[in-house]
């Protein structure tokens, strides 16, 4: 038992956290088959589908992430009104698997996005409602920790994947969707087998009661800006990163998927401690640190050539570390009990938001100004948040 302010606050049972961990497992799983793909995105869209244009190449993620924007409200209030989370996670899983082996059957550009847009509705489903169920498995006072154990499983996957996919990719490009597909199926049925439909304690009276969260507090708004702006340029980083090693360094696929990994890994393995960090000290000080640290880092990609820019990359992934965890821990404090469905999709109708638009925009700027002014936009993003917020995050930290 923990006590604070007086109350005795009990402790997630250990059956809480073996669930945890599943959840963790799965975010792995899920992360690590979506990310396959972006190392060889040079090969599987470009010379495949005859397309000349960075910014054309980038939709191949956009559009994949505006399905998250368009749905992720819908699932995660939809979920709060029936009151499951498992239903939602299976099926995600599966509905991902098959869109993912789609695919490699699409045979025009437009039939590729189309299929790419249904399968990042499957996506999103998954991950919103492994976002949801962790908050409705630990304690308030251990956000932090339940949403660094899932950034773990989500950034170890982000790394893993990349670096894996540019290897098997650099047989074939289809093959890191075959083997995307797989692990999918996999997912779904650990998440069968594995998780358990709980009842939870309040539920809204409506799908529209679910959605009135947003008016009623109006502070969630501010872990949704971060949520933004971090996918915002991790967008940069997946959609525009290795098509800029790829052009000017003549990198191969695997090598551009180890430069990813070597912001992903610290990304990775920092998220559990920070996040442990951010339930003792609070969600402001590692948020703001980071952001800024974060912001120049982005900035210095564009300016920066290899091996340096390995360097670089490490020290964004420590900065990314410190953003994710509090701010998708603060998002559950702010939420009503009976509504953190709805809440978690916010922050990633948002967090999508900015993951679509950045490939894009991040390619427009590199076809008109080059690849460090594009850098260089996507971290002054970054900077101009934090200035913003930050008033108001002080007045947060200082009423606690």
């Amino acid at each position: 038992m923990n006590r604070k302010g007086g109350d005795i606050i009990p402790e997630i049972d250990k059956e809480g956290y073996r669930e945890i961990y599943i959840l963790g497992i799965l975010t792995f799983l899920l992360m690590f088959s979506v990310t396959l793909i972006y190392p060889v995105m040079e090969d599987f869209v470009m010379e495949r589908f005859y397309v000349t244009s960075v910014a054309e190449t980038s939709l191949f993620v956009s559009i994949n992430l505006a399905a998250y924007v368009i749905f992720s409200l819908i699932w995660g209030s939809t979920s709060d009104k029936l009151g499951k989370r498992k239903i939602f996670i299976v099926t995600g899983f599966l509905g991902n698997a098959l869109l993912m082996f789609s695919l490699t059957l699409a045979p025009t550009m437009s039939a590729l996005l189309a299929l790419r847009f249904i399968e990042g509705a499957f996506t999103v489903m998954a991950f919103s409602l492994i976002m949801t169920s962790v908050l409705d498995l630990v304690k308030k006072t251990q956000y932090g920790k339940g949403m660094g154990i899932l950034g773990l499983g989500m950034a170890s996957g982000n790394a893993m994947g990349a670096p894996f996919g540019g290897k098997i990719g650099s047989i074939d490009p289809l093959y890191p969707l075959y083997f995307g597909s797989l692990l999918l199926l996999l997912g779904a049925l650990i998440a069968a087998l594995m998780l358990k439909e709980r009842k939870l304690s309040s539920r809204p009276t409506s799908f529209i009661d679910s959605l009135m969260l947003l008016r009623e507090e109006k502070r969630i708004f501010i872990p949704y800006a971060f949520s933004f702006v971090e996918r915002f340029t991790v967008g940069f980083f997946v959609g525009v990163f290795p098509l800029m090693l790829a052009i000017n360094y003549g990198m191969e696929p695997g090598t551009i998927g180890m430069y990813m990994a070597a912001f992903l890994i610290p990304f990775a393995m920092l998220q559990y401690p920070f996040g442990v960090i951010s339930d003792r000290i609070g969600r402001v000080q590692p948020l703001i640190v980071g952001s800024v640290l974060y912001s120049i880092i982005v900035i210095s990609v564009g300016f920066t050539a290899p091996p340096l820019l390995v360097l670089v990359m490490v020290i964004g992934g420590v900065a990314g570390a410190l953003m994710y965890p509090p701010s998708a821990a603060l998002a559950g404090d702010f939420a009503d009990p009976s509504k953190r469905g709805t809440a978690m999709g916010g922050f990633n109708v948002f967090g999508s938001l900015g993951f679509a638009i950045g490939p894009f925009t991040g390619g427009l700027i590199a076809d008109s100004y080059g690849f460090h002014v594009s850098f260089a936009a996507a971290g002054l993003a970054v900077f101009l948040v934090a200035l913003i917020f930050l008033p108001v995050l002080i007045s947060i930290s200082r009423s606690k």
